[in-house]
């Protein structure tokens, strides 16, 4: 049986025998490209360390005479991990994803986080990822290949209070192979800033805003993303 249906199955009887369930519902918008985008993410959390996540992600277009209801799904993400603690401050995630893309194929990838709870309502998050497309594209050379890439995200975290969480995220990809980004660099980067509010112990709605620098549009100097969202765990 193939790795993708596996983790298919795997994620689908977590999300299915879950005695608490977590729904996560965003919306974003990209200023230069000028696109919507919506995702669902399910997932679970079991006592022993072990968890999973489906994630479907649609594109809401904005072209002229359409609008944002237009939707066409993109991809889907399974997800397994597993969270191993090694001490009060410290825990370590290895995880496992499959990332099946609308009309192109499927994406595979490991990963390694580790959460650093340093100091009182502060936490240091990284994580180093791989990431393998089973489908060929042209590179700049005009050959077929796979345009694989590592992926590193960096993520200081603030609990302003019981009920207020902030972050800032830094993202780095890297294409491995002769491709490049629309900014004709191997080297892709966003800065994130998020907040979040704790309205009860069960919903917390979020906001997000991201600078994602060039664009594949001449006519705007940058790209920025907003994102709003929330969660709810039963």
């Amino acid at each position: 049986m193939k790795l993708k249906a596996l983790i298919a199955l795997a994620c689908s009887a977590i999300t299915l025998q879950a005695h608490a369930l977590s729904i996560d519902f965003r919306g974003q918008y990209k200023t230069g490209s000028e696109a919507y985008e919506s995702r669902f993410l399910f997932g679970h959390d079991f006592a022993n360390g072990i968890g999973g996540s489906i994630e479907y992600t649609m594109n809401n277009t904005s072209k002229s005479g359409e609008g944002i209801d237009q939707v066409n799904w993109k991809d889907t993400e399974y997800q397994i991990y597993y969270k191993y603690k090694l001490n009060d401050t410290v825990t370590l995630i290895p995880s496992a994803l499959i990332d099946v893309v609308r009309s192109k194929g499927d994406i595979y990838k490991i990963g390694l986080q580790a959460n650093w709870a340093f100091a009182p309502s502060w936490r240091f998050d990284s994580r180093l990822r791989y990431e393998y497309k089973d489908y060929e594209s042209k590179d700049l050379s005009k050959h077929l290949d796979h345009d694989n890439t590592t992926r590193m995200d960096l993520w200081l975290r603030k609990a302003v209070n019981e009920q207020i969480d902030t972050y800032y995220n830094f993202r780095w990809d890297y294409k491995l192979n002769n491709y490049e980004y629309v900014n004709k660099s191997p080297n892709y980067f966003e800065n994130n800033l998020g907040v979040s509010y704790k309205v009860t112990p069960a919903f917390k709605p979020y906001a997000e805003i991201g600078y994602l620098g060039d664009t594949a549009n001449a006519q705007q100097d940058a790209e920025w993303r907003i994102r709003i969202g929330a969660g709810y765990s039963f």
